[in-house]
């Protein structure tokens, strides 16, 4: 299995497992199941380990020791391999149903005098997907915090199954429509790994420059909806106004708003003319100055400041303990940025800044988002300086049979394909989505604050339903 330089795996048992999540300078990446070509149940477990990833392939006979009580953030991965393969999780504290919605779901009760239950969606005001939530409450003060998630589970991991794998980026842009183009190049070079191909510099470089627009367009509009929640409206329009031209922009340069259908194993379908390179340029640089000047005004704002502040603090313990990643995880602390710690495409090239708060609320995530804007414009602004020559695709193989995986740093953070190719077609793809890793941390930042502060704790996670429930 040709993976990537800085990747160590192999067969082993669900002891060796345990063994390497429970051990020092260890992070869970994902845990996950598949089904080999006889039959046989298999877990596989990755762990970025002093920023080497290793994986563990665990045949399973039986039932599986649980992970969780030395590692809060396999909670998930359990349940959910529980729910979708019927997998004993032996000495897990909660089994109860995640992605399946047939079984009878009890949401934990706080009990005392005064305690109240307020259950908010699953259908919600708006256009946003669906979650339930329920909140334990004494008075305004949340005591405790549950979502009920899943509502929109499309079953896209098993839609990849069969495909070819040239058609495989257009089902990957579908799992987050915000970050479409992360998704497909985490895809796409998760087929180049398994069959150990190199893309050409310059589509690893155009390649760069939509994953750093995409993460500015996320960024500009999270800072503008977080005013929007604290009534300030001046900057949530500018902010849309922002993300606007530079949607304006791509389309102009690239043919497509949101770079759907740019990505291909291989490469790229799109080249940059000196034309476009140059009015590219100067549309980052104009947005990337206002949104600067606008994020100045919002941080020297006291109503702004007076609601951000010391809201909705997810402590470094927490963050750590539950594997956040991202922004998230950034903002409380926790240095992680697969961009520095695991370079890949032409980030190999270069020096990725990597911005870190430690107070862990509302205004270190807003912040951090502020940050890494300017980051991304100003790795924008180089490789389009030293944009590499040549050609932009090299052809893969159309019939092969490998395996491996990808991690590429989203706007959300830490998203992960791995894919078993056979005769040329997905057999198995799973998807471990920063959503999936951040999402169980919100309830510990809620808890703790009033109920009305929900909605703005809840948007500077910024976690994607969707992308969460694929």
């Amino acid at each position: 299995m040709t993976i990537s330089s800085t990747t160590r795996g192999g067969e082993g048992s669900a002891e060796d497992a345990l063994r390497l999540l429970e051990s020092s300078n260890t992070r869970l990446v994902s845990i996950f199941g598949s089904v080999d070509e006889s039959g046989t149940q298999r877990v596989h477990y990755i762990a970025d380990v002093n920023r080497e990833y290793r994986i563990i392939n665990v045949r399973v006979a039986g039932g599986l020791p649980s992970a969780t009580p030395g590692s809060p953030a396999a909670a998930w991965y359990e349940r959910e391999l529980h729910d979708e393969y019927g997998i004993e999780i032996d000495g897990h504290p909660d089994l109860r149903p995640l992605v399946s919605h047939t079984a009878e779901y009890r949401f934990l009760q706080v009990q005392g005098v005064g305690v109240c239950e307020l259950p908010v969606g699953p259908v919600h005001a708006g256009i946003i997907e669906p979650g339930h939530f329920r909140f334990s409450v004494m008075g305004d003060s949340v005591l405790h915090l549950e979502p009920r998630l899943f509502f929109t589970h499309k079953g896209t991991e098993r839609l990849f199954e069969g495909t070819s794998i040239m058609d495989g980026p257009a089902l990957a842009e579908s799992v987050s429509g915000d970050n479409c183009f992360a998704h497909a190049v985490a895809y796409c070079q998760s087929v180049e790994n398994a069959f150990g191909i190199s893309v050409p510099p310059r589509g690893r470089t155009i390649r760069l420059l939509g994953l750093e627009l995409e993460r500015m367009m996320a960024h500009i509009a999270d800072v503008g909806a977080l005013c929007g929640d604290v009534g300030c409206v001046v900057p949530a329009a500018y902010t849309a106004r922002i993300k606007e031209s530079l949607l304006q922009a791509s389309a102009r340069c690239f043919g497509t708003r949101f770079w759907r259908g740019i990505a291909i194993p291989g490469g790229v379908r799109r080249d940059l003319s000196v034309e476009s390179a140059c009015v590219f340029g100067n549309a980052v640089a104009h947005g990337a100055n206002d949104f600067a000047e606008m994020a100045r005004i919002i941080l020297d704002t006291p109503s702004v400041l007076n609601r951000f502040e010391g809201t909705g603090i997810l402590s470094n313990k927490n963050a750590r303990d539950l594997g956040s990643v991202g922004p998230v995880a950034r903002a409380s602390g926790v240095r992680i940025d697969v961009r520095h710690d695991h370079p890949y495409g032409h980030y190999r090239n270069i020096t990725v800044e990597t911005p870190h708060f430690q107070q862990g609320d509302v205004l270190s995530r807003a912040r951090m988002r502020i940050e890494e804007t300017r980051v991304s414009a100003r790795l924008i602004q180089d490789t389009l300086h030293g944009l590499a020559a040549g050609i932009i695709s090299t052809p893969v193989p159309r019939d092969g049979s490998a395996e491996g995986f990808s991690a590429v740093e989203s706007p959300r953070g830490e998203l992960l394909y791995w894919i078993r190719i056979r005769n040329g077609r997905i057999a198995r793809c799973h998807v471990k989505s920063p959503s999936f890793q951040n999402w169980p941390s919100l309830p510990f930042a809620v808890a703790g604050n009033i109920s009305a502060d929900f909605p703005l704790i809840n948007k500077s996670f910024n976690l994607s339903y969707s992308g969460c429930d694929r």
